[in-house]
């Protein structure tokens, strides 16, 4: 991996800008030094995550790593198959997919709701100036140049106000979507916007998705059980590998890593 990085004259620090790994995590997968790395599915992650960068085979590079390394750098038990979301989970999923909605919803209205009343607002003010100067012109000449031009001035006057265009459609917040995958059993517990989501064990191989407007707050009883990712950012360890851990991801967190991806 160090040569093919070499070869494409890219440096530790521009990889660690681009994915958010620190630069000694990738001076050890480079020197295959595996347990300077958290371990479980981080390993995995962080090897998938460069190729990808680089435009490897990330497939073929977690291959050659399990070969490589034959199991050792991922003392894990046996996994189960994969299990089903509690059910109590289930109406708060629900709920994060009915406010998910609602806010497309306005969006869309935004959209084209608000430029459809400008449209028409305009359309409206211009029907008013064609009718007041034609009333203007079928004054009748008798009833006196003074009152004639009061009539036309007033009636242009009131027509002649400018009509506001259309409102700056307001930017919709972009939805938090947050993926999890545990690499061994733990203890988990999620925050979504202030309310708690999950709360409880999760096995090896469990994959969860959450969805928020501004926050998520992760916590667990093992740093190095999770890997997490933030609208397909990977997100960095959350504490000292085989420690509790806790981490808060908001909408700056999604716009420092999409400038960082550029």
């Amino acid at each position: 991996m160090k040569r093919e990085r070499e070869m494409r004259g890219v440096s530790l620090e521009e990889i660690s800008a681009a994915t958010r790994i620190s630069t000694r995590f990738l001076e050890a997968i480079e020197s295959d030094q595996w347990d300077q790395l958290p371990g479980g599915v981080f390993n995995r992650g962080f090897i998938r995550s460069i190729a990808r960068f680089l435009g490897l085979d990330e497939d073929g590079l977690v291959a050659e790593y399990s070969l490589e390394t034959k199991g050792e750098a991922e003392k894990l038990p046996a996994a189960p198959p994969p299990t089903e979301i509690p059910r109590n989970w289930r109406p708060v999923a629900a709920l994060a997919v009915l406010g998910a909605l609602l806010i497309a919803g306005l969006a869309v209205y935004l959209l084209f709701g608000v430029g459809l009343a400008g449209r028409m607002h305009r359309r409206v003010g211009g029907a008013t100036d064609n009718t007041a100067a034609g009333n203007a012109a079928q004054v009748p000449a008798a009833r006196g140049g003074t009152d004639a031009g009061k009539d036309v001035a007033g009636t242009s006057g009131e027509s002649s106000a400018p009509v506001a265009g259309g409102l700056p459609l307001p930017e919709a917040p972009v939805v938090l979507a947050l993926k999890m995958e545990a690499g061994k059993p733990a203890q988990l517990k999620v925050v979504a916007d202030g309310k708690t989501v999950f709360e409880g064990a999760v096995r090896a191989n469990d994959v969860m998705k959450f969805d928020a407007k501004a926050s998520f707050e992760v916590t667990t009883n093992d740093s190095s059980a999770l890997l997490l990712e933030l609208n397909g950012q990977p997100v960095p360890p959350i504490g000292t590998p085989g420690q509790p851990g806790s981490i808060t991801l908001t909408q700056n967190d999604l716009k420092s890593a999409g400038e960082e991806s550029h």
